[in-house]
């Protein structure tokens, strides 16, 4: 009785700690909006908002759209908004696919792609024509070379998780069954 009491205690002092280490940012009515909130939003962003991820006045704008976003929940809450019909289907619909997302996360990994500068080299020739300036000069392969890398890498990961997906969905068919009824 007293090692759960004390575990009970550690748990709730170190429940207690971790939320007062994180500073209150805003409130709407009562509902508090944290730094710990506002940091998940930021690091759920893109790789290209990192260089703005720390600008003050960016950051405000986020914890702006989190504090509209907050209001506009709770007067949706009070007008009973997710009780509709459609909205109740539409919630149904949004979690199937959230968790049928997780499911693919879990089970389809797809490793880093790499680009070989040949592979590059050779997309650079074959579709020169595309990478002139303005004045339709050539640009050289050097300055065009990231752009070509990470689109020919975002392909790779789509052909990828494509064809990982194709066999997980197969596997999946033959271990349930399937009917079409026309």
């Amino acid at each position: 009785m007293k090692k759960t009491l004390l575990t009970l205690s550690i748990v709730a002092v170190t429940f207690t700690c971790a939320s007062a280490a994180d500073k209150v940012l805003a409130r709407v009515n009562r509902k508090s909006i944290t730094e710990s909130q506002l940091e998940e939003v930021l690091n759920r962003l893109p790789a290209n908002y990192n260089s703005v991820k720390n600008n003050p006045q960016f950051r405000k704008q986020i914890l702006n759209t989190l504090i509209n976003q907050e209001i506009l929940y709770q007067e949706a809450k009070k007008e009973n908004i997710e009780k509709d019909k459609k909205v109740q289907e539409q919630i149904e619909e949004a979690k199937k696919q959230i968790v049928i997302n997780a499911l693919l996360e879990k089970h389809l990994k797809i490793n880093d792609v790499k680009v070989s500068d040949e592979e590059a080299k050779a997309f650079y020739e074959k579709n020169k024509a595309q990478f002139t300036d303005a004045n339709g000069k050539q640009v050289p392969f050097d300055t065009v070379k990231p752009f070509i890398v990470q689109t020919l890498e975002q392909q790779k990961k789509r052909e990828a998780f494509m064809m990982a997906f194709n066999k997980y969905i197969d596997e999946l068919k033959k271990k349930n069954k399937v009917e079409i009824v026309k």
